[in-house]
C-alpha cells in the first residue's frame, strides 16, 4: 500500500529531525529515546509474521509491538533484551532516569536496573485484559498472561485456554493446553486472581 509506504517514510524522517535537534542542542549524551508504537500492527497493510493474527487479538500480532531505546552511556549501542516489557514501564523509567521519585504503587517497574544490566525486573508475569471487541469484530473477548517463556490466551466466551511456548512457536501454532494441562491450569488461576485483585473481572460477566 502506498500510502502505508508514505507514512512510515515520514515517520523515519520525523524521527531523524528530532535526533538532528538533540545533536544540535548538545543533548544526545544527556537524552534517553524511547521509539514503540501502538499496539499490534494492522492486519491487511501491515505484515506482521511471523506473528500471528494483528490488532485488536491477543495474540502477538496484537499485542507485541517494537522497541528501541537509546541512551548514550547507558545502554550497548547494538545490544538487546528478550526480557518482556510493557508501555507502563515507561513512566517510572523516565522518572529514574530523570533522577526522580518514583512513587509507590504505579502498574509499571522501572526498567533502569534492566538497561543499567544491573539486575532483572522483580514482576513475575504480564497481564493483559480485552473484555471488548476491537473494530473488525473478529477478536474472542479475553485476557492473556505471560510468564518467562509461556503465554496463555484465556476466551471468556467458553472458558477455553490457549497455551503457548514463545521460545520455541513465536507464531503461536502450537496449542500446549492438553500436553501441559497443569501449567495451564496454574496460570488461568494465577490470570483469574489478578483480574479479582485489579478489579477487571467487575467489568467482565463472561468471565
Amino acid at each position: 500500500d502506498s500510502r502505508y509506504g508514505a507514512m512510515i517514510e515520514a515517520m523515519d524522517r520525523s524521527i531523524g529531525r528530532v535526533l538532528t535537534a538533540l545533536d544540535e542542542k548538545g543533548l544526545r549524551e544527556d537524552t534517553l529515546v524511547v521509539f514503540t508504537s501502538d499496539n499490534g500492527g494492522f492486519s491487511g497493510v501491515a505484515d506482521n509474521r511471523p506473528l500471528r493474527e494483528g490488532k485488536g487479538y491477543l495474540y502477538e500480532g496484537g499485542i507485541r509491538v517494537p522497541l528501541i531505546l537509546r541512551w548514550p552511556g547507558v545502554i550497548e549501542p547494538g545490544s538487546m533484551s528478550n526480557t518482556p516489557v510493557t508501555s507502563m514501564d515507561f513512566y517510572p523509567t523516565l522518572l529514574q532516569a530523570a533522577g526522580l521519585p518514583v512513587p509507590g504503587g504505579l502498574d509499571g517497574e522501572s526498567l533502569v536496573p534492566l538497561l543499567r544490566q544491573e539486575g532483572e525486573l522483580k514482576r513475575d508475569a504480564l497481564y493483559f485484559h480485552y473484555p471488548n471487541y476491537a473494530f473488525h469484530r473478529s477478536n474472542r473477548l479475553g485476557g492473556a498472561i505471560r510468564q518467562g517463556r509461556f503465554k496463555l490466551i484465556e476466551h471468556f466466551d467458553d472458558g477455553s485456554v490457549e497455551l503457548y511456548d514463545l521460545e520455541n512457536d513465536l507464531g503461536e501454532t502450537n496449542n500446549l493446553s492438553e500436553e501441559q494441562p497443569e501449567r495451564a491450569s496454574k496460570l488461568v488461576e494465577q490470570l483469574r486472581a489478578w483480574r479479582i485483585e485489579t478489579g477487571a473481572d467487575s467489568v467482565c460477566s463472561m468471565s
